[in-house]
């Protein structure tokens, strides 16, 4: 596809590649030629919900002083560059403005611009742990490395799900988040908010009768309320009516949650920690080593050797099945091997936030494991995650957590703040959860769009597919049952 198709110009794919060059190769003045280059749709399926996404492939050749175009192309090896690209669609209106009312695209934008290149200075000797922006256009188009192409990947093939493994990696990519966020406030003396004045004003959770926001959240309490009525045990229970009073002003305390707190410490909130937006690294490691002595880089201890599936597959001699399950294969040692997850990105900043850490890290063990799981290993997470912010306030800024965030507080913080964890996975998954046709539909037509924004389509989708499809049932059920036990 042109790149011109989405308004991309051949200057803007020379400022990327330059770009790219300067970050990869610290070279500054890097000279080349472009070859070739086209766009193509990541997916024909909907990988999220505010943008369309595309990559971008570009070959070009290293300019040789002294020769000819002629001679370059003789002698000068091609190169190709993959990028991601993400742009407001456009070509499905409603949406289009949906996505503009709300800010996403320039949210974004002014944080990769401005913040993130801050953060990430705070945290030198850090990987880093978001993707790299190359290029914006308006605010329409961001221009990222493809992740994909450094070995990072997204959990597919499980419901949205992520085991103990993924979730404590995922943790540390949020935890370096929120500890350069700390660490830039106590250099600087200043609140985040303060330091970029309003670029962290809420967008997701928009208490305004008139803001598209708001009548997104009383749609989806319909959905959630006409969901508890098909649900069996409430549907006979004579305190039906009762709960159907009480649940929308519990989800509705969303509000209150997403804002700066007055009584915890803040940090900038990632804002949309849903599976999709966290992309994993993985390694082959020794069976006999357990996995949790790999650190937040992603290393084994000294003298423990790790190796990329590549490696493990030239071993071998045959391609590896790497499957997001854990993969076990056996080298010409006679080693057995495993393939386990070792370093996360986070991606998508489009519904950044100042509030507690806590609302993120809920968000994620919420959105992302049941009920049962978080029985078994909810404390141990929890653990982990505070274990790792520390660790990285005393390694980057010689900083003691219980000075900052205090144990005591950390603790009450996510007593605090379960409630929210909860209605945000609500929230988010009576959405993320629909088969992947439904949110075709949706977001390819703008009056599909329109109807499910504002008129009564997304009840009636939600609804079909809670009656049809047993995945969504289940998982809605248990969700919505823990929020009717919850209240008082």
């Amino acid at each position: 596809m042109d790149p011109q198709t989405i308004g991309l110009v051949e200057s803007d794919i020379a400022e990327s590649v330059k770009c790219y060059i300067q970050d990869k190769r610290n070279r500054v003045n890097g000279k080349f030629r472009l070859v070739s280059y086209q766009v193509r749709r990541l997916s024909e399926e909907p990988v999220g919900y505010l943008g369309d996404h595309y990559l971008l492939d570009v070959n070009l050749r290293e300019k040789m002083v002294h020769y000819s175009p002629e001679e370059e192309e003789k002698y000068a090896e091609e190169e190709y560059i993959s990028f991601f690209v993400k742009v407001i669609p456009d070509n499905v209106p409603k949406l289009a403005d949906y996505i503009k009312e709300m800010g996403c695209f320039r949210k974004e934008i002014l944080l990769y611009k401005h913040v993130i290149p801050r953060l990430q200075d705070v945290m030198i000797g850090t990987r880093p742990f978001v993707s790299t922006a190359y290029f914006t256009k308006g605010d329409r188009m961001i221009v990222f490395e493809n992740l994909t192409s450094e070995g990072y990947s997204i959990v597919e093939h499980t419901k949205h799900l992520l085991d103990f493994e993924h979730l404590k990696v995922a943790l540390q990519a949020v935890a370096k988040l929120h500890a350069s966020s700390l660490i830039l406030e106590e250099r600087s003396k200043t609140p985040i908010p303060k330091l970029f004045v309003g670029y962290l004003n809420e967008n997701a959770y928009v208490d305004d009768d008139d803001h598209v926001r708001k009548i997104n959240l009383e749609n989806a309490i319909q959905v959630l309320c006409e969901m508890i009525k098909r649900i069996e045990k409430y549907a006979s229970s004579e305190k039906l009516d009762e709960i159907l009073l009480k649940v929308p002003d519990v989800i509705r305390k969303i509000y209150d949650f997403s804002k700066p707190s007055t009584v915890f410490r803040n940090v900038l909130n990632h804002g949309d920690l849903w599976c999709n937006n966290v992309m994993f690294r993985y390694e082959m490691i020794p069976t006999s080593v357990d996995s949790s002595c790999i650190n937040t880089e992603g290393h084994l201890p000294e003298g423990r050797k790790v190796t990329s599936d590549r490696e493990d597959q030239a071993e071998t001699g045959k391609d590896a099945d790497v499957s997001n399950s854990a993969l076990f294969v056996t080298n010409a040692n006679h080693e057995s091997r495993r393939r386990i997850p070792v370093e996360a990105k986070l991606v998508d900043f489009q519904l950044a936030r100042f509030a507690p850490p806590v609302l993120d890290v809920w968000t994620l063990i919420m959105l992302c494991s049941t009920r049962a799981f978080r029985q078994q290993h909810l404390t141990a997470l929890l653990d982990s995650y505070y274990q790792t912010l520390g660790d990285l306030l005393l390694s980057n800024s010689n900083m003691n957590i219980e000075q900052i965030i205090s144990r005591n507080e950390y603790s009450a913080s996510c007593d605090s703040f379960a409630l929210a964890g909860l209605i945000e996975s609500l929230l988010f998954s009576h959405l993320t959860l629909l088969p992947k046709q439904a949110a075709k539909d949706m977001l390819n037509c703008s009056e599909n769009f329109d109807n499910f924004l504002r008129g009564n389509g997304k009840l009636h989708i939600c609804l079909r597919y809670f009656e049809q499809d047993t995945n969504y049932r289940n998982r809605m059920t248990e969700m919505l049952e823990e929020l009717v036990e919850s209240l008082k």
